[in-house]
């Protein structure tokens, strides 16, 4: 069976996803890497790995 799509669970994992209690009882989703809708809005995704991608990248492994 072949699925050209990851599930959520794939993509909280590879993006490193967790879920912070907050005192008023939500939960906010953080993550090490961004999400998809977040890397589709930042104006990185051009459709190729460019070197202002890895610049980015490397960047905020730094900052890790």
């Amino acid at each position: 069976y072949y699925d050209d799509g990851l599930s959520e669970e794939e993509i909280d994992f590879m993006c490193g996803t967790y879920y912070v209690h907050q005192a008023q009882g939500t939960n906010v989703v953080v993550s090490w890497w961004p999400r998809p809708h977040a890397w589709n809005a930042s104006g990185l995704n051009v459709g190729f790995w460019s070197a202002r991608c890895e610049d980015w990248f490397q960047t905020h492994l730094d900052n890790i």
